[in-house]
């Protein structure tokens, strides 16, 4: 299998560094989470836990490390990062790894590594959404991407804000008339707050059947870890496609 991450990053976070401490997401969300009991969250910790010492976590493993930690001799794992400084961290962070690090444009890459030289494979494109057309890139390197490796599964991060304008790129998606679209969205918040970070989804192409099956209790497990203080919060998952 190949595994290719088109916005690797640094690989490796620190908790306690300034920018952590300053926007509260880990608080919000890996510290949460890891201290969570619930069973279906062990696979989480244990990504976790692989990359810290103490019974705290101090480190915060990105998919490069957790893409890693998964990998089979035989798995290949391809990382990019545009930006030198964070792709020379990802460099450090990957040592001793198998994991080979390019600086390229993501969605040159994308598309360039397609289809990929093992039968199976998965691409996790997860940018930082700073371009103001980092949507529009995606909806068409994903439309090119499709006509060249329809089979392959392909997994979209992204950050939720304002729910009416998530929604109209929803659509466009789904006029790309993807046969197998899934999309995986966590609402922490229960009333729309436009303008503040109010959750994340993912967009799945041809997931695997385990996976959607297993995909409920999941869901559900993570609502309960990550739920602000006075707020539900909402986690679904439907498909976009017909």
């Amino acid at each position: 299998m190949t595994l290719i991450d088109t916005h690797a990053g640094c690989g490796l976070y620190d908790l306690n560094a300034d920018q952590a401490q300053r926007t509260g997401e880990a608080a919000q969300g890996v510290v949460r989470a890891f201290a969570d009991a619930h069973p279906l969250l062990n696979d989480y910790r244990d990504a976790v836990k692989a990359v810290n010492t103490g019974d705290e976590p101090d480190l915060y493993p990105g998919s490069p490390r957790v893409l890693a930690q998964l990998l089979r001799p035989q798995d290949l794992l391809i990382l990019n990062e545009k930006h030198p400084e964070d792709a020379k961290a990802l460099r450090y962070a990957m040592r001793g790894t198998s994991a080979a690090v390019h600086e390229r444009d993501a969605y040159e890459l994308w598309l360039a590594l397609l289809p990929t030289r093992t039968p199976r494979g998965v691409v996790v494109v997860d940018p930082p959404y700073e371009q103001t057309d980092e949507r529009d890139r995606i909806t068409a390197t994903l439309a090119a991407a499709q006509r060249k490796w329809a089979h392959g599964v392909t997994v979209i991060w992204y950050p939720l804000k304002d729910r009416a304008a998530h929604e109209r790129w929803k659509q466009k998606l789904r006029r790309l008339g993807i046969a197998k679209f899934m999309s995986v969205e966590h609402w922490l918040y229960d009333a729309d707050q436009p303008g503040i970070y109010n959750g994340a989804g993912l967009f799945i192409i041809n997931p695997p059947y385990a996976f959607t099956q297993a995909l409920p209790p999941l869901l559900e497990a993570l609502r309960a870890a990550l739920a602000p203080e006075g707020h539900r919060g909402d986690i679904t998952a439907e498909w976009l496609s017909d």
